[in-house]
């Protein structure tokens, strides 16, 4: 493949694409209850990126 993927690995993208497209994400609605104040961004900037730079 083009960037060193697999053809397996390829195909699990492709699929992927195709279950997000078709509503993966949308099986639980967002509530305040089930929900977090941290947004995704927030949590890599605080978290992921100090964990991953030491």
């Amino acid at each position: 493949m083009k960037f060193g993927m697999s053809e397996p690995m390829a195909q699990a993208y492709a699929d992927m694409a195709v279950a997000k497209d078709a509503g993966l994400d949308n099986g639980v609605t967002r509530t305040p209850e089930g929900s977090t104040p941290t947004s995704f961004r927030q949590w890599c900037r605080d978290v992921l990126r100090p964990a991953v730079l030491g």
